[in-house]
């Protein structure tokens, strides 16, 4: 009960605290939307007669937008995490126990995976006549097919909610363990190289997998790598970061190198944030390239119910790229304007001792494009190591292909200067004096 009353006043006084809201809401709308949408598609093939190697693709769809639809959720938890971290801390050094700043924590990412999961739901149901006009098989969907029901709805509602519940939990960590050393900013230790072994483990066990397993398990098999080859490029890409950023921070010779450097080292894991949206988009888009090559290849004379399914396939890989690159446009958006926030304080510093806003400006951007080259070069290196089995050379056997890989590499660019110039304003905002 004091909890939610200290939840409570904190909410009602806290302006400040009413962007990072907004921001976390969009995300788990989003997030809720693109679920929703992906599993009425999945229910839709399965309920159709004569469609199993439908069915199969769209269960492979699903499992390459698993992970990108979890870290844009995840991310809307973890908005903002330093600036709600001093708050909490300042209730602990204040005399709050540990337990009522977690129940606060808590109070606050249910209050916003709710309104969020809600709004998602009444998304899905907008987008539902639009995503019914998209034609497979030979037509369109009827909107009882995209239905996915009040179980699979209340469920998907319910792990959203456990989704920002358990990160949210997690981030406040630090907070519980040490208030101390939030109070007094301690840069966080270097990120472990057990991540690079574990990502290396997962795309060798992916080659070896793909080659020896075969029968009824292989797509099963198959799919449960390649979720773990996408978690793993999560796990990998802020210890890449914190390399690139000691590298730059030695290398740097004016202002905006040192402190775009000095940000990467201090929190590559916030840096990683702002770019693995679109990284995870990427990824799909070079991973899907292979779809025009494969859809060639379909020879629809001896099986009259595969006529359709070049197109279909071709269909299928550009929807999935685009709701990749919606969910990472979402994720760039929020985590850019949030990273401001963040560092609002040292923003404000910065300006005081005389720093121009156009050196903040000119950091600010070199501190994404280092991200963003090296999260890049990640994901079109991945996709490659994924697609190999298959042969790359079917990127190339259809025009379509390199059109769709590298649009996914045009798309991701864009995605991440909108969002840094969209929240450009923020930066001002935040560094006024």
């Amino acid at each position: 009960m004091i909890a939610a009353k200290l939840w409570w006043r904190l909410a009602r006084r806290q302006e400040s605290q009413r962007l990072i809201t907004a921001l976390a809401v969009i995300a788990f709308a989003a997030t809720t939307a693109a679920v929703l949408i992906v599993l009425g598609g999945l229910g839709a093939f399965m309920a159709r007669p004569d469609s199993a190697i439908y069915v199969t693709c769209a269960q492979v769809a699903t499992a390459i937008l698993i992970i990108p639809v979890i870290t844009l959720g995840g991310a809307a938890a973890r908005l903002s995490i330093s600036r709600r971290n001093e708050r909490f801390a300042a209730l602990r050094l204040a005399g709050a126990t540990s337990g009522q700043v977690g129940a606060i924590a808590v109070i606050d990412a249910t209050m916003q995976a709710v309104a969020g999961a809600v709004a998602g739901a009444v998304l899905y149901l907008i987008a539902m006549p639009g995503v019914a006009l998209l034609q497979f098989q030979g037509r369109s969907f009827q909107l009882a097919e995209l239905w996915v029901g009040p179980g699979v709805l209340a469920l998907t509602l319910l792990a959203i909610v456990v989704l920002a519940i358990a990160s949210a939990t997690f981030s406040l960590a630090a907070v519980v363990i040490s208030p101390l050393g939030v109070a007094r900013r301690v840069s966080p230790k270097q990120l472990s190289v057990v991540r690079a072994v574990f990502f290396l483990l997962a795309f060798i066990g992916w080659l070896v997998i793909t080659q020896v397993v075969g029968g009824d398990m292989a797509i099963p098999v198959m799919m449960t790598f390649l979720i773990i080859c996408f978690a793993v490029v999560n796990l990998v890409g802020p210890f890449v970061l914190g390399l690139i950023g000691r590298i730059a921070a030695n290398r740097a010779k004016n202002v905006p190198a040192l402190l775009a450097a000095r940000r990467l080292v201090d929190d590559p894991k916030s840096a990683w944030r702002s770019v693995a949206g679109v990284t995870l988009a990427t990824f799909v888009a070079g991973l899907l390239s292979i779809a025009p090559g494969m859809a060639a290849g379909v020879d629809a004379s001896e099986e009259p119910s595969l006529a359709y399914l070049p197109q279909d396939l071709l269909t299928g890989a550009l929807v999935t790229v685009i709701i990749a690159a919606l969910l990472a446009a979402v994720s760039s958006g929020v985590n850019q304007a949030a990273k401001v926030l963040d560092h609002r304080d040292q923003y404000r510093m910065l300006r005081l001792a005389g720093t121009p806003i156009e050196v903040l400006s000119a950091a600010r951007l070199r501190e994404t494009w280092l991200p963003l080259g090296a999260s890049l070069a990640i994901a079109v290196g991945c996709s490659l190591v994924i697609v190999a089995p298959f042969g790359i050379m079917l990127i190339g056997a259809s025009l379509a292909g390199p059109l769709l890989f590298g649009g996914g590499l045009v798309l991701s660019v864009t995605l991440v200067m909108v969002a840094v110039m969209a929240s450009q304003p923020l930066l001002r905002r935040a560094a006024a004096i």
